[in-house]
């Protein structure tokens, strides 16, 4: 879910991530690694600059830094996604106030979720980008088969943690949202809340819509790009009316763009509502 502190993250990473010439070694994979339990646990400076003081000050030459950083760079340029991983790993890992101001999101169900999915009856449902677990644990209370997806190992892990406390089980798998296999008639239910997913990408759009079964729902709830509000290409951000056209196959029972508060601190912000079905 894009809160203003994490997408504060998410740019100081992207704006360092700019095109270097630079060789795969077979040390990328150390020098990520060291790089992402630094981001992790470091004072709120996560700037790459402050990586490389961190470095020098551990005696590595100006030379061996260069090195490291410049394939950090390169690496959050060829995967951007590991930058969205390590922003969440960072966010989830840290002690809840229960604040979304201070926080960066709140830690109770979507109340456009709960709404929209009330009068159905429980089945498999799946969370897309689950983080923490807060709709997906909900769901499960109410009787749904849940199964949590997310790239962050730290917010999956808390979901799980989080579902141990209330007395339920849910499933929950670490990965991308290309990578994952989400089924042919597979799922009753499809909860996207803020999950920052490519439902712009025709190919994405249709796999969902394949993975669900005869009269299962999606629940969908983003961010809008206007003129009065902007984010990183990597949120997904979509233009008024857009998501109309992406879930072509499924009946919409219920459509809004609005001004609203969304679940995380800050002001309210225009979102996208939708709640579609597919045919019997």
């Amino acid at each position: 879910m894009p809160s203003y502190r994490c997408l504060n993250y998410i740019l100081i990473l992207f704006l360092i991530a700019v095109p270097v010439i630079s060789q795969s070694t077979a040390e990328d994979d150390q020098i990520w690694n060291a790089f992402a339990a630094w981001i992790t646990t470091c004072p709120e400076d996560a700037s790459l600059k402050a990586y490389g003081a961190r470095l020098a000050e551990d005696g590595l030459t100006p030379s061996e830094v260069s090195l490291r950083t410049d394939t950090i760079r390169r690496i959050l340029t060829e995967h951007p996604e590991k930058g969205v991983e390590i922003t969440y790993d960072r966010i989830f890992s840290k002690p809840l106030t229960g604040d979304p101001d201070k926080d960066g999101f709140t830690s109770t169900p979507s109340v456009f979720m709960v709404e929209a999915v009330k009068k159905l009856k429980p089945g498999r449902a799946l969370d897309i980008g689950a983080g923490q677990g807060r709709n997906a644990v909900w769901l499960a209370e109410q009787g749904w088969q849940v199964t949590g997806i997310d790239i962050s190992g730290a917010g999956l892990a808390a979901a799980a943690a989080n579902a141990e406390k209330a007395g339920i089980c849910i499933s929950t798998v670490k990965t991308t949202y290309e990578a994952y296999d989400f089924g042919v008639e597979r799922w009753d239910l499809i909860v996207m809340i803020l999950s920052w997913a490519p439902v712009d990408d025709p190919a994405f759009a249709a796999r969902l819509e394949a993975s669900l079964h005869p009269g299962g729902t999606v629940v969908f709830e983003h961010v809008l790009l206007t003129p009065r509000q902007q984010f990183p290409e990597i949120v997904r951000a979509l233009p008024p009316n857009a998501l109309l056209g992406h879930f072509g196959g499924l009946l919409i029972q219920y459509y809004e763009e609005g001004v609203w508060q969304g679940d995380w601190g800050g002001p309210p912000a225009e979102l996208v509502r939708m709640i579609a079905r597919k045919k019997d």
